[in-house]
């Protein structure tokens, strides 16, 4: 795959095993496109920045022209060389309209390239102006290697500085199974690199990683050379506490060994010259031969648990509870009277229990659960409000040690000029705070989530536990545990719920950004009133006096920017806890809850049938009795067969872990 220009592509270009040669561009919808530009140009919440309408539209030739503009005032406002990624996609978007106006629709849109066209999706891919309109790629490729169940995807990883793509990235990381880390054998690991895994180590995903020492054998005088940037490497990892295998080998020559016969004349002199540093190679081919062993092993492993392990275990449950049954079958169609009469006695007492345990468990679980949200609301209130974990300090310290480049800054007109200024400092320091919030912030945030979330699954659990559904008289009755379970099962209580699928079901998000920078108009009032008549004269004689300095301007700009989001942090911080509880806590407990309710009430309701069927056993002629009994013996011995298969397959796989 050809790393495109675009920058979509080299977020999340995804690749799955195919019939033929396809590649699915999915458009971003015209919402999506103008939400993202009118974040950029509108900052401020509250009120109206930088003269664009509220309903700003880049289909209005008028939003266009103006985005034009105002696109031109910015670059004026920057020394050459510099910009950023938010005045990159106003270029982009602009360049890029006429190309796929026509493709872009109101809903998200999939442009379909297959068989000979295949290739034509690079000309989207490769042209950053029209992969700004893409939102993601998927080539399928007809690839016999490649399993139809798993999906490979190039991420960009440490090299991005813009915050919104390093968060998509992230995103992505964390619903994979597998990491792949690439490092590059020319620079080995960088401090990007560094700080790229520990924002991954903070999200606790280093646990399935692998590291390729990609070699660049044309930049290598030797083995020894190879081995000095493994160990370098090796010795970086631990200072994230990392011992793993680092796999040294060469990726292109590895690709170029599959394709001997395709290759071009350049590539075929490099291919031939590679071969001769036998030493090098021979340890490169055993490394890779190592390295597919180590992947096809823990592909396979997260296959079983996700595909086999997990499905196994829930028919495994289904199986007992159905052998339970047959057997007090059994024994209500046995001939001896009083082993039936015991059986019947049984069944009638665990009906009694459960239709008591059923009123309690209407009554009581309503206060429980107030309980359980008055701990959340207890925890969120600590966090948010009183801020134990000096969230809000931390950023707020950040915020006022945090000094902003004015160098690369330089108007070129009157107050044109220094309106755009002042809104290029504002964005820089928006994406300093952005990064500082995805490093910092987010990881803390993750696992204050996580620790809730547990705390509900557990209050559920040890629920479900503290109810016991089925309630055998086993006092009364010291040998009925014998009697109904011969080979020491139980069946087991209501599963408590799934709160993954919970928040799929209700399509629970967590609340929007924790800390965002705002520039509202009534800051930049205040920035320009901050300024005094002195501070504006210089400003001006700076146009007709290139050498007179204004950095003293601009960085107390800055400051008045940073002091006005103090305030603005900490009612955004508060408002984030009061959203986290209302509007994704209390539906996931109120969901769970009402999911243990219903699954109660269906054991309920099942124990009530079941004994009103027994009843029907005592009516029945000795010959149907008989036959009843063979058909149950032989029901379950095929499920005896199905038990052991399926734990001899969970013993395999636990001794093959």
């Amino acid at each position: 795959m050809k790393r495109g220009a675009g920058v979509v592509t080299s977020v999340t270009t995804r690749i799955q095993k195919g019939k033929k040669n396809q590649a699915c561009l999915y458009l971003r919808s015209w919402d999506e496109i103008n939400a993202g530009l009118r974040k950029f140009l509108l900052p401020g919440k509250d009120e109206i920045a930088n003269n664009f309408p509220e309903d700003f539209d880049i289909r209005r030739k008028r939003d266009r022209e103006a985005l034009e503009k105002f696109y031109r005032e910015l670059t004026r406002a920057l020394a050459p060389g510099h910009g950023t990624g938010g005045i990159l996609s106003i270029r982009h978007a602009l360049h890029g309209f006429d190309a796929l106006k026509d493709l872009v629709a109101p809903d998200e849109t999939i442009v379909s390239f297959e068989s000979r066209a295949f290739e034509k999706y690079k000309e989207y891919t490769n042209d950053p102006d029209r992969a700004f309109y893409i939102k993601d790629v998927c080539l399928f490729v007809p690839v016999k290697q490649l399993d139809p169940l798993i999906e490979i995807t190039d991420c960009q990883g440490a090299d991005s500085t813009d915050p919104s793509q390093l968060s998509r990235i992230l995103a992505y990381l964390e619903v994979s199974n597998l990491i792949i880390y690439c490092i590059s054998s020319r620079t080995g690991l960088r401090e990007s690199d560094l700080i790229f895994l520990n924002q991954i180590k903070n999200l606790g995903l280093l646990d399935n990683i692998l590291f390729i020492n990609n070699c660049d054998l044309t930049e290598h005088e030797s083995l020894e050379d190879i081995l000095k940037i493994e160990a370098d490497i090796r010795e970086d990892l631990r200072l994230l506490g990392l011992e793993p295998d680092i796999y040294s080998f060469s990726l292109l020559y590895s690709h170029f060994s599959n394709i001997k016969t395709k290759l071009s004349q350049k590539d075929n002199f490099r291919f031939e010259s590679w071969q001769r540093e036998k030493a090098m190679i021979r340890y490169c081919d055993l490394k890779s031969r190592e390295f597919n062993l180590q992947l096809r092993g823990k592909i396979d492993i997260n296959r079983n648990e996700l595909l086999i392990s997990n499905p196994l275990r829930q028919i495994l449950s289904f199986l007992g509870e159905l052998n339970f049954q047959i057997q007090i079958f059994l024994d209500l169609l046995s001939s001896e009277a009083g082993k039936a009469e015991k059986a019947r006695k049984a069944v009638s007492h665990f009906y009694q229990n459960t239709s008591r345990i059923e009123a309690l468990v209407t009554h009581s679980l309503e206060a429980a659960v107030q309980g359980l949200k008055e701990e959340i609301d207890t925890q969120v209130h600590q966090m948010f409000f009183k801020d134990t974990d000096e969230v809000l300090h931390d950023i707020q310290e950040y915020l006022s040690l945090l000094s902003i480049e004015t160098g690369a800054l330089i108007p070129h007109g009157k107050e044109t000029g220094f309106n755009a200024t002042l809104f290029l400092i504002f964005k820089e320091l928006q994406r300093r705070l952005d990064l500082y919030v995805l490093e910092a912030v987010d990881p803390l945030l993750k696992n204050f989530v996580n620790r809730q979330e547990e705390r509900i699954i557990s209050f559920f659990r040890s629920l479900s536990e503290s109810y016991p559904l089925n309630p055998l008289p086993v006092d009364e009755y010291p040998d009925l545990k014998t009697l109904l379970f011969p080979g020491g099962w139980e069946i087991p209580g209501i599963d408590a719920a799934n709160t993954d699928e919970i928040k799929k079901i209700l399509g629970l998000r967590l609340p929007d950004r924790l800390f965002e920078v705002q520039y509202t108009l009534r800051l930049r009032a205040g920035v320009m009133a901050g300024f005094g008549l002195k501070s504006v004269s210089r400003w001006l004689s700076s146009f007709f006096d290139k050498n007179k300095e204004v950095s003293p301007a601009l960085r107390k700009a800055g400051e008045k920017i940073k002091t006005g989001n103090r305030n603005i942090f900490k009612k955004q911080f508060t408002q984030y806890g009061a959203d986290l509880k209302t509007h994704y806590f209390f539906p996931l407990i109120d969901a769970a809850a009402r999911d243990f309710k219903e699954k109660a009430k269906g054991r309920f309701k099942h124990y009530e049938t079941f004994n009103a069927k027994i009843e029907q056993f005592f009516s029945l002629s000795l010959s149907e009795k008989e036959d009843r009994t063979a058909s149950a013996l032989l029901l379950r011995q095929q499920i005896e067969k199905l038990k052991d298969s399926i734990e001899s397959a969970l013993f395999a796989e636990k001794k093959v872990k």
